[in-house]
């Protein structure tokens, strides 16, 4: 099983440095203040800030921060959606957008 997230290395600033996020210190800087995420929830937000434009499919996330491959129907039950719950709890809920039966963006900062 390839774990895909070690590859990414780039420090990202987004909205005039209203959110920034360091992959080698698993920091998250929003709005000025320091938030505690877990490793997957660093990882599923920084993959979403790496194309904030974008919308990612739950599989294309699943992918990329699990490294595991699945049909959009046998990814475990909510996964995705509980990580993406998590960091809206902690961070607010207007983070980030879904797109029902399409996928997550972050909003535009």
């Amino acid at each position: 099983m390839k774990y895909v997230f070690p590859e990414y290395k780039e420090n990202v600033v987004l909205g005039n440095g209203k959110l920034q996020l360091n992959p080698m210190s698993y920091q998250v800087i929003y709005e000025g203040k320091e938030i505690d995420l877990t490793p997957r929830e660093f990882e599923v937000l920084y993959l979403l800030a790496l194309k904030p434009n974008w919308v990612m499919p739950k599989t294309t996330i699943y992918h990329s921060v699990w490294g595991i491959h699945y049909h959009d129907d046998q990814i475990p039950y909510r996964t995705v959606e509980y990580v993406i719950w998590k960091i809206r709890k902690k961070m607010g809920y207007d983070i980030i957008e879904t797109l029902v039966n399409v996928g997550y963006r972050l909003k535009k900062l």
